[in-house]
């Protein structure tokens, strides 16, 4: 699988979950799970509605949020979560480069909270310090890191 892109910002994004996407397939770039998402307001800030979607922006500048809620929906909701890199084109006539990480989260049904309880939600907590049991970290800057742990 390439995930170059991951181990190319491995200072944002690290954890087992990216040497375990042995069911994607080769050419794929990106990873998908689905999480129970906790209050991502203290570290992104809300930026625009594109079409019928929200942007939202990481405080360090390099994690971009695209859901189809708002943020303040998105708490204690089920979700798609996709992540996968985030090109930017720096001057007019370069190839984009990879910038950051770009996450993308579809919520199932924003009307009512999740009661899943299945093994292969994961949840979403925003620590200080990841636990070394964390499936995935994702650095949101403000010395905070988004952590995706296995409901265990």
């Amino acid at each position: 699988m390439s995930l170059d892109w991951a181990s190319n910002l491995n200072h944002l994004i690290w954890g087992t979950m990216l040497a375990g996407q042995e069911s994607v397939p080769a050419d794929s770039e990106s990873i998908c799970f689905q999480a129970i998402l906790c209050d991502l307001r203290p570290r992104f800030i809300p930026k625009c509605r594109v079409g019928r979607g929200y942007r939202a922006v990481a405080r360090n500048g390099r994690v971009l949020l695209a859901s189809n809620v708002p943020m303040d929906l998105l708490i204690e909701r089920e979700a798609d979560i996709r992540l996968q890199p985030w090109r930017k084109v720096i001057l007019p006539g370069e190839r984009p480069e990879t910038y950051g990480v770009l996450m993308c989260a579809r919520c199932f049904d924003p009307d009512h909270c999740s009661g899943s309880k299945r093994e292969t939600v994961y949840h979403a907590h925003l620590v200080n310090e990841p636990p070394s049991s964390a499936d995935l970290a994702v650095d949101v800057g403000g010395g905070m890191v988004l952590v995706f742990l296995s409901p265990d």
